[in-house]
């Protein structure tokens, strides 16, 4: 063994060796417990000195309005409207009377303004059309028209419509009035002339002269008035109901950016809308069968959600509503009227009239008729004698004249005779009568304001006539066209003393 073997196995060397490997350990084990307390230190450094981080959720902040917003599911939208597109009346409304920038559904108000430029004879739809620069370099959803182009002003109104092409809204602004600027006076006057009394327009294509500085301005019930007007009073709908179209002989295709269009069940219109101000905006309008509805969105957040609820709006509307033809032009109404001594008559619709109201509520319809039981002729035919409102309930849903059907007592007092005197009579109770299907007729007494309106003397009590009987009754009214089941029929009414009324079927 060599001395330095010996030397490591000695007593000694042993004892150093020991306390050096516990001097070691407990080294080490005070390290890690240095490195341990750091890092409890650090964390309750960090834990006290960010709470807030901890606990922090972020906060959307929108801007202001002065209206709240519904919430479809996730989905806000700030204006909804449905309405019955031919007497305008209001089936579903949330928010309809808010001011909203219309945005590209400014163009809708241009067309109108062209189509009466048109029908005036001013313009034709083959007027050739000279683009502008100021068309040309028009901003926003364009076709890319060059200056110095010639396109048929009906290819220009067509691509403003189904493309909504701010180009080619310019350029029919351009050739309809002469310049944009005549062109918003006279969307300004056309808007004041439709009631639309809480719409102005700054521009003609709704392009915000800045981004969040939209210059145009209206509301849901403004945009449902528009849209009930071109329908009825345009051709317009010939356009708007094409998914696709050619433009300017195939020079372009036109891609609807209304995508009802030929995905729902009557969609044919009619115009979409988009700014960062406005969000996503769509006045739309279905027909199935006989009934034709409009729906107004508003600030959609998304593109997709307009179309959405739109059609949530118009499904609602066909579900839950129905038009009913409520009478017949000419057909007879369920009272008499005596003129004169001698004559008795029974007033008839002046028009056709039909109402959209809920299913559940289609027979029980009511009639009211605000016509006077006795009035001295002479009458000549179709003159109005009366008034008849009909109700849902205690909601007005239309009215229409009641008329003369054919001339009565056309053989007037002698010249310088003064009429009877008639006492006044103290005014009665309106009477009143019911079906079993809830139909009801009310008459006025005779001092009703018809009269009044005709300019006619009205006699409180009827005189005999000269053999002492009343007026003979008028034939069975199973003449009179029938009514449509929904308020057919009325069996009974309740009428003065002096009137032999006959049941209408």
């Amino acid at each position: 063994m060599t001395i330095l073997g010996r030397l490591s196995r000695s007593p000694a060397r042993i004892s150093v060796v020991k306390k050096l490997g516990l001097s070691r350990q407990k080294g080490l084990r005070r390290s890690h417990l240095i490195f341990a307390a750091a890092i409890a230190l650090s964390a309750a450094l960090a834990t006290v000195a960010a709470p807030a981080r901890a606990s922090y959720k972020p906060h959307r902040r929108h801007a202001s309005h002065r209206h709240r917003q519904i919430r479809t599911g996730t989905v806000a939208y700030h204006a909804l409207l449905l309405e019955d597109a031919d007497t305008g009346r209001i089936l579903y409304d949330y928010n309809g009377g808010i001011d909203w920038p219309p945005a590209s559904m400014a163009k809708m108000m241009l067309l109108m303004v062209a189509e009466d430029q048109i029908k005036a004879g001013r313009v034709h739809l083959s007027s050739p059309a000279v683009i502008s620069a100021n068309a040309a370099f028009t901003g926003g959803s364009r076709l890319g028209l060059r200056a110095g182009e010639v396109v048929p002003l009906g290819e220009l109104m067509k691509a403003a419509l189904i493309r909504s092409a701010n180009d080619a809204a310019v350029a029919v602004a351009e050739e309809v009035c002469g310049s944009t600027e005549r062109c918003v006076e006279m969307m300004n006057a056309r808007a004041q002339s439709l009631g639309m009394t809480h719409t102005v327009y700054g521009t003609v294509e709704g392009l915000p002269p800045t981004p969040l500085h939209d210059a145009d301005v209206t509301n849901a019930y403004d945009l449902a008035k528009l849209a009930r007007a071109l329908i009825h009073s345009t051709d317009l709908l010939q356009w708007s109901s094409m998914a696709t179209a050619s433009f300017d002989d195939g020079a372009a295709t036109l891609h609807n950016t209304n995508h009802l269009i030929g995905h729902f069940e009557g969609a044919d219109g009619i115009k979409t809308g988009f700014t960062l101000k406005a969000g996503f905006n769509l006045t739309a309008t279905a027909q199935r069968g006989n009934m034709r509805l409009v729906a107004v969105v508003l600030g959609a957040p998304s593109n997709a959600q307009r179309f959405v609820q739109a059609a949530r709006l118009l499904e609602y509307g066909f579900d839950n509503f129905e038009k009913v033809e409520v009478v017949r032009q000419g057909q007879l109404l369920p009272m008499q009227v005596r003129v004169g001594t001698n004559e008795v008559m029974q007033p008839v619709a002046q028009r056709t009239v039909s109402a959209v109201v809920p299913k559940k509520d289609a027979a029980n319809l009511k009639m009211d008729l605000a016509v006077p039981a006795s009035l001295y002729g002479p009458l000549v035919a179709e003159q109005t004698v009366g008034e008849v409102i009909v109700r849902d309930g205690s909601e007005v849903v239309a009215t229409f004249n009641a008329v003369s059907p054919y001339p009565v007592g056309q053989q007037p007092f002698p010249s310088g005779q003064q009429l009877p005197a008639v006492a006044e009579a103290p005014s009665a109770p309106v009477p009143e009568a019911a079906n079993e299907r809830g139909a009801t007729i009310r008459v006025t007494s005779p001092a009703g304001q018809a009269a009044a309106a005709m300019g006619q003397p009205v006699a409180a009590a009827l005189p005999a006539t000269s053999a002492g009987q009343p007026a003979a009754a008028l034939p069975p009214a199973a003449a009179a066209a029938p009514v449509n089941a929904p308020v057919a029929s009325i069996n009974a009414a309740a009428a003065p003393a002096t009137q032999n009324l006959t049941p209408v079927r």
